[in-house]
């Protein structure tokens, strides 16, 4: 199944650098006629983010294991310990003497 996974990865790399070959040879020089500089290098970024975006979440759905990170456990871990110091201060409140004064 490793095997699989590794040629369903570089085929799905490839066809991202198949888009993106053909995205900047025929797409980005019509935008630049059709809309202007302006315009043309505003939808060249947002193609370009959105590239990035799906190259970045891919990489790394692919190199997280399922399931809970050993980093998330340990950060959890750290927060119940700062969470229940000793020298936290506990809120004084008094509801009877509250009820008294009306």
């Amino acid at each position: 199944m490793q095997f699989i996974g590794i040629i369903l990865c570089i085929l799905t790399y490839l066809l991202l650098v198949g888009h993106i070959y053909a995205y900047f040879l025929v797409v980005a020089p019509l935008i630049k006629k059709r809309l202007g500089v302006i315009f043309g290098l505003l939808w060249i970024a947002i193609g370009l983010s959105i590239l990035y975006n799906i190259v970045f979440n891919h990489f790394w759905a692919m190199m997280i294991k399922p399931g809970n990170p050993q980093d998330l456990l340990e950060d959890e871990l750290l927060r119940k310990e700062v969470k229940n110091r000793e020298h936290r201060k506990e809120a004084k409140v008094n509801l009877d003497e509250d009820n008294q004064q009306q």
